[in-house]
């Protein structure tokens, strides 16, 4: 929780990041203790579920074994608490990472959660087409500028009402300026007015309040006015539309300049229909778009245009897309503010089903601010829990000592050096005005000026949400024994992996001479057997085994390998043979067991249904294994060793008291 991270941690220092034991936890008995490292009945017996699923009933047997386990497993950890590990900066960074995505859900609503998830892909099974007139208004607005931009757009929205166009009022009313024909600059060229209409677009195109009243809005009809962060909206829906998702098309252009005569685009349009005219009669689509296609950077590759969603494209082009179905569909020409288009269908790829979505739509959610009525909810409903009170006439002070300056970042907080009232109340505890003071002040940035009353209004309103929230978060373990348990287990479990790496895993790949050591005291441990250095080719008929004994033996008096006989072998088809080269025991390979232990080629070996000959280039009689032909085996040894030797030097440096009896209390 960035936003209110210095806040959480000042909770942190006052409250204790754990809460002193409660009632149940009172009651919960402790089952191993050691060195004043406590382990409770009910931890042992969640951990022991946790790792045993299939248990219906616990066997004294395999709790004993897994006993012996967990006590290993809190052990090391309270070795590595020893050592200090768990205060090195690193660590804490890490387990602070995983804190701060496990709480998230805690500090979110997750019925609005799960509600704006089916929410958000409902509305992305839909295109929707609009236009919209807009009044400016800052998002803390006084309450006078707020009444007279809404008298506004009152006003506006009962001409339509009454009659007059859309297209015709945004051109004269909305503060959009692309809604009004634009003269050409230094930097661009004349730009015709769109009268409002924003084109296609889909679900996070738009800001949400927009998105909501226009998913809202039956097609033909003009909303209420709607509040956003850029001012009051009206928003008339013209067209909706199933989900184009992504096209890739290709398209053949006649360009005509906006403003052109009517005769200039008129020829534009013949030109146009006689290319269409030549593709109904046969003519290859891309050879066209390469010859007479005017969009050059298309052209070069036949017509072909990058992928794009709805909202990437001028509305007619979408909308011509929309009744192409199968990939290979042609377009009549169709007309755009840049020209006439011949649309080919190459591939639409519609929104995937919910299951597919879903994890891209939570992410896009928790980074749009539809995310906050999560939020909001949360803070309501921990108001209501924590009996939140608050004196708004202690907010009142801030409208004198604070001024215009904060919009600079130069408001000095010294200003408000004066007031130390109450402001806010919950849970027990008590903010006063000079933390607000302090938050202003940590706040301040280079903003457009506005009302001071309404700035300061929203500045105290995240304070008393963040404050809320951060509380709420240093309470997590209090409040939730799941919560708490996760968060031992990540702390636990980070530690013991430092550790583990630095003295088992680390180490036995780094110490070359202790692996030396641990070989040459443990060298009866890895011997070979007797092995046969061969070849075993392997038949799927006698004939073809019998066939091969007579290559092989030629193949070796000429100096050939197996590849060479699988060449002749397997002229007809290349499942006639099949053949490997290695060092096999009888433990490896059964057939081995059956074969001539001896030099030469083998008679052929009937057995599972196959042939085979073994081919024996050298027996290899019983010999100790080699450090290089068994390092990777050799090290997980060596691991496992250290570990065991650790785990014996730990038993004995800490003191395990295990209440046995109270094994009898576990309930599976």
């Amino acid at each position: 929780m960035k936003t209110y991270s210095a806040i959480f941690f000042l909770f942190v220092f006052l409250n204790g990041f754990f809460s002193p034991l409660s009632a149940q936890e009172k009651n919960d008995p402790v089952l191993i203790k050691l060195n004043g490292r406590e382990v409770t009945l009910s931890e042992f017996e969640s951990a022991y579920r946790k790792n045993n699923l299939s248990m219906q009933v616990a066997d004294p047997k395999s709790v004993e074994e897994y006993l012996d386990l967990y006590i290993n497993f809190n052990l090391k950890v309270l070795e590595a608490i020893n050592l200090g590990m768990d205060t090195n900066a690193v660590f804490q960074r890490e387990l602070a990472g995983y804190r701060e995505q496990l709480a998230k859900p805690y500090l979110t609503d997750q019925q609005v959660t799960d509600q704006l998830l089916q929410e958000a892909y409902q509305r992305m099974q839909y295109d929707i087409r609009a236009s919209h007139i807009l009044v400016n208004l800052g998002q803390h607005a006084s309450p006078a500028d707020t009444l007279a931009a809404w008298q506004r757009i009152t006003r506006i929205r009962e001409r339509i009402m009454n009659g007059e166009s859309f297209d015709m009022v945004a051109r004269e009313e909305s503060d959009d300026p692309s809604a009004r024909d634009q003269q050409a600059t230094a930097n661009r060229p004349a730009m015709p007015g769109n009268g409002g209409d924003l084109g296609y677009f889909t679900v996070f195109d738009m800001v949400y309040p927009f998105e909501t009243a226009a998913y809202q809005t039956p097609v033909g009809q003009v909303s209420q006015p709607v509040r956003s962060s850029f001012g009051y909206h009206l928003i008339k829906v013209t067209d909706r539309l199933p989900a184009m998702g992504r096209a890739h098309v290709a398209h053949i252009m006649t360009i005509f300049q906006p403003g052109s005569q009517a005769s200039e685009q008129e020829l534009a349009r013949q030109r146009s229909q006689e290319i269409y005219e030549r593709i109904l009669a046969g003519e290859e689509f891309g050879e066209l778009a390469s010859n007479y296609s005017e969009d050059r950077s298309s052209a070069r590759r036949n017509g072909e245009m990058p992928p794009f969603t709805s909202n990437r494209m001028v509305p007619e082009f979408i909308k011509a897309i929309s009744q192409l179905n199968e990939p290979g569909d042609i377009s009549e020409p169709v007309r755009t503010q840049f020209g006439w288009h011949i649309i080919k269908l190459i591939e639409k790829t519609p929104p995937g089903e919910f299951e597919d979505v879903a994890l891209e739509l939570k992410n896009r959610i928790s980074r749009d601010s539809r995310s906050q009525l999560s939020q909001q909810a949360v803070v309501g409903r921990l108001k209501k829990e924590y009996n939140f009170r608050e004196n708004l006439q202690a907010l009142n002070d801030f409208f004198t000592v604070v001024d215009e300056s904060i919009f600079e970042r130069k408001w000095d907080p010294e200003q408000a050096a004066s007031l130390q009232a109450e402001l806010f109340s919950f849970a027990g505890h008590k903010v006063y005005q000079p933390a607000f003071a302090e938050y202003l002040s940590r706040s301040q940035a280079m903003r457009t000026p506005e009302a001071i009353e309404t700035y300061v209004g929203a500045m105290y309103e995240n304070f008393v949400n963040e404050t809320i929230l951060a509380y709420e978060d240093s309470q997590l373990e209090h409040k939730y024994p799941e919560f708490r348990a996760i968060m031992r287990e990540y702390h636990d479990g980070i530690l013991l992996f430092e550790l583990t790496d630095k003295l088992v895993w680390t180490r036995a790949v780094e110490d070359s001479l202790g692996l030396q050591q641990f070989l040459a005291d443990h060298q009866q441990e890895y011997i070979w057997p007797d092995r046969l250095d061969a070849t075993i080719y392997t038949f799927s008929d006698q004939r073809m085994a019998n066939r091969a004994r007579r290559e092989i033996n030629n193949a070796q008096r000429r100096g050939l390998d197996h590849t060479d006989v699988l060449q002749k072998l397997n002229v007809t088809s290349s499942l006639n043979a099949t053949a490997r080269r290695g060092v096999f025991s009888a433990e490896d390979e059964e057939i081995i067991g059956k074969a001539q232990w001896q030099k030469g080629v083998g008679k052929p070996l009937a057995w599972n249904g196959k042939y085979f000959i073994v081919h024996v280039h050298e027996v290899l009689p019983s010999q100790p294994k080699k450090m290089e032909e068994i390092r990777g085996l050799l090290i997980a040894d060596y691991q496992n060793y250290l570990d065991k030797k650790w785990v014996e030097e730990l038993r004995a440096k800490y003191r395990v008291e295990v209440h046995r009896e109270l094994l009898q209390q576990l309930r599976f």
